[in-house]
């Protein structure tokens, strides 16, 4: 019996699981294949065999159904790890008052603002509202460059509910009143106001192809990058995140 956990002994054996997915081999064929000696393809498939992810047969050794969900999990949590690194430059000194789910980087689209492409993020959530019937959106930063690409959309027939702080409300006066009070008039938005402060906007897009999530980070008001996904599991989390904030929120 191993004494190693069986994440280690998945991520150690990986090489292993791996080639099994291709083919039922024999020992000396899975040495070959994994470029080790046939003694430590033995304790591979010893190791392996113990948690039930490897079985003997008549042909050879073969991936059970739980070898291959064992090998499926790990690239999955390698490439969640790997996508949190892209985005950790986003987060450096960002404090959020809520958990960020981690299927927020499954499969995700990083996108960082740059000296010489700045508006990379706001292009991206432009891109979210073109497609959507719907959007739900928690936003605490005003960016004009969206408030064209939502009213358009809304004379277009898309609806939303938005939950945003009095400055955003306040800077919307400002630089285009008319097309908030046109908005609302025409009953296809809904807005609520929040006191809550995190340096985020949260898109929720309802599109021909499914929900899609997008988040702009902000470094005080400058955009510093954007995260989106497909995933259910992340759109589900988007999804709950803005109904707790609309209920918490205050009626305009």
């Amino acid at each position: 019996m191993t004494d190693r956990s069986p994440a280690e002994v998945v991520a150690r054996r990986v090489d292993t699981l791996r080639a099994l997915t291709e083919a039922v081999d024999t020992k000396a064929e899975l040495a070959r294949s994994v470029g080790v000696s046939r003694s430590t393809a033995d304790r591979s498939l010893r190791e392996l065999a113990t948690l039930g992810f490897v079985v003997s047969t008549a042909d050879g050794y073969r991936l059970t159904t739980p070898g291959r969900l064992a090998l499926d999990e790990h690239d999955r949590r390698t490439d969640r790890i790997g996508a949190f690194a892209d985005a950790a430059p986003l987060f450096d000194g960002v404090d959020l008052s809520f958990d960020l789910d981690p299927a927020v980087f499954d499969g995700a689209r990083v996108v960082e603002a740059r000296p010489h492409a700045p508006h990379r993020p706001s292009e991206c959530v432009a891109a979210l509202v073109a497609d959507a019937a719907h959007v739900s959106v928690y936003s605490t930063r005003h960016l004009s460059g969206n408030a064209t690409p939502y009213h358009d959309r809304v004379l277009d027939g898309m609806t939303g509910t938005f939950v945003v702080t009095d400055r955003v409300v306040e800077q919307q006066e400002m630089t285009r009143p008319d097309d908030l009070q046109e908005a609302l008039d025409l009953g296809r938005v809904a807005l609520r106001r929040t006191d809550r402060d995190d340096p985020v906007t949260l898109v929720l897009a309802e599109t021909p192809d499914g929900p899609e999530m997008g988040l702009i980070v902000y470094l005080a008001d400058t955009p510093r990058g954007f995260v989106g996904t497909d995933d259910p599991a992340a759109t589900r989390w988007a999804r709950d995140l803005h109904d707790l904030l609309w209920r918490e929120a205050t009626p305009v």
